[in-house]
């Protein structure tokens, strides 16, 4: 079954990598930037001179600009066309970087090999269970772990999903409240920044030249709201999660 869905993941991945056919969704990543610019930065002074594991090498990899940041990067991606494509683009630029196709929820890498590990838009494609427990075995005990991923609870999200299945494959599963909560029996550490909820209807506006002081006016109404309110933050369409203190495999195995 579990290699059903990784061939399935594969072939779907192949596909938009080739075709761009996700392209029709960009415009509601015009907002985006606010939770990347943070997760950018947050990793630009982590990275240097770090040994840097990245999932996910699609058009969005930051593993160009760790590079140049001087961490060693490898990057992983299940679809062999997107790995083709980085080490391409990475030799035309003149950056060494080494690009893998890998399944995340088996990493060919030895125990606490990471100081960092990084990932967008990755998690919710795997078995989070396998994922977390991965994350936390290659990587140092002193490492840290960032990704950006998509939540499941806002019900207007979860209509548009629900009539555009074509944009996603049948197994990605937006994460929940519990999938989040479930990192606590793999990091010592969690923490998470809620990004998008009442700010999303300034994606109407991208084209207008108030859209960037209305999307801040929202983000900063989002972060009051949730702030007061913290039930709300679950209603938000992306988070930034941070990881540390990977617990030691017999923790994990027997969570307390």
């Amino acid at each position: 079954m579990d290699n059903e869905r990784i061939k399935r993941e594969q072939e779907f991945h192949n596909q938009i990598f080739n075709d761009k056919s996700r392209i029709v969704t960009q415009k509601f990543y015009s907002i985006f930037f606010l939770i990347e610019d943070r997760y950018v930065s947050k990793l630009r002074k982590l990275c240097p001179k770090k040994k840097v594991l990245e999932y996910g090498c699609g058009e969005g990899s930051t593993a160009y600009q760790l590079a140049a940041e001087k961490a060693q990067v490898t990057g992983i991606d299940i679809s062999d066309f997107a790995i083709q494509q980085a080490s391409t683009k990475a030799q035309n630029i003149g950056l060494a970087i080494d690009f893998r196709q890998m399944n995340a929820e088996e990493l060919d890498f030895a125990d606490h090999e990471f100081d960092l590990i990084c990932g967008s838009g990755i998690l919710h494609h795997l078995d989070i269970h396998k994922a977390y427990a991965e994350i936390a075995r290659v990587l140092k005990p002193d490492g840290k772990a960032l990704f950006m991923e998509p939540l499941g609870h806002n019900f207007l999200i979860n209509w548009y999903r629900n009539r555009t299945p074509h944009l996603r494959t049948e197994d990605e599963h937006p994460l929940l409240k519990k999938d989040i909560l479930l990192l606590n029996n793999y990091f010592i550490k969690v923490r998470y920044h809620f990004f998008f909820m009442f700010s999303l209807p300034a994606i109407l506006f991208r084209n207008t030249f108030v859209f960037k002081p209305l999307l801040y006016m929202l983000h900063g109404f989002d972060k009051l709201l949730f702030f007061i309110f913290p039930f709300l933050r679950w209603q938000s369409w992306f988070l930034l999660i941070e990881l540390s203190e990977p617990k030691k495999e017999i923790d994990i195995k027997n969570p307390a």
